[in-house]
């Protein structure tokens, strides 16, 4: 999977810019960031075990949070170390969630695993990666990672296909979630993996519900429209009833042993 994900994200899909990229992306960003400034306290020491190219890395360190930044891919890692304000950050490299054996046992306040379950088809790879966090995780501390939905991610392809022709073929995500290079979550199955490691929850946020039906709305709409989107958007993104239906999903726990 490794050599299958280096071609996606250097050949297919540009991660550099994806959560500013259109005001749909930035809902996912903003609800985000809102979650980390209401849970996480001040001046945490923190390891982001997939920061992508830094986005919310380099916030948390801007917040005066002490973080540690990782990535799978070398690419990543390299952009991050370029963008302005690295220099915040407390080191940065390249590492497999499934493999945190640089980092020592219960040394973080929090620990970040945003991207790892997105790709890692097998439950025995998802419980690997995981237990890596959690290994690494202070007890008491705060686990945060981020899934994508099945049935989300049905709602996003027929509306970018703009096409019902696709549905017979979508349908088949419902199947065992592998869609590509990314791994699907079902309706529950983020606390069931978080139960099998007795997590207490915090919180469980769908981060962007109706990015993809509104997106055209979304990305014509003035800044005082935006802005009230954005607050109807966080006072409901916590109900049971619509996370199934956010691409994105964010959960937040505490590691109690």
């Amino acid at each position: 999977m490794k050599n299958e994900l280096k071609h996606y994200y250097e050949e297919i899909y540009e991660e550099d810019g994806r959560l500013r990229r259109t005001r749909g992306h930035q809902i996912e960003y903003l609800t985000t960031v809102h979650y980390f400034d209401k849970i996480f306290t001040p001046r945490s020491r923190i390891l982001d075990v997939c920061a992508g190219t830094g986005e919310y890395a380099l916030y948390l360190a801007e917040q005066g949070h002490d973080v540690f930044a990782c990535d799978l891919m070398e690419k990543h890692v390299d952009i991050m170390r370029a963008r302005p304000g690295a220099d915040k950050l407390a080191g940065y490299q390249a590492a497999d969630a499934m493999d945190l054996s640089d980092f020592e046992d219960n040394s973080y306040d929090i620990v970040l695993c945003m991207g790892a379950l997105y790709h890692l088809h097998e439950a025995a790879e998802r419980e690997k990666a995981v237990a890596e966090c959690l290994r690494v995780l202070k007890p008491g501390g705060i686990f945060v990672f981020s899934y994508v939905t099945r049935n989300g991610a049905f709602i996003a392809e027929l509306c970018r296909s703009k096409s019902f022709g696709k549905i017979a073929d979508l349908a088949n995500i419902f199947k065992t979630g592998n869609y590509g290079v990314f791994y699907l979550m079902d309706f529950g199955e983020a606390q069931k993996l978080a139960d099998k490691f007795e997590l207490e929850k915090i919180v469980e946020v769908g981060t962007n519900v109706l990015r993809y039906p509104l997106a055209d709305w979304l990305n014509n709409a003035d800044d005082a429209d935006f802005e009230a989107y954005v607050a109807y958007h966080l006072a409901t993104c916590e109900e049971p009833s619509i996370l199934g239906n956010s691409p994105n999903c964010l959960w937040i726990g505490r590691k109690i042993h």
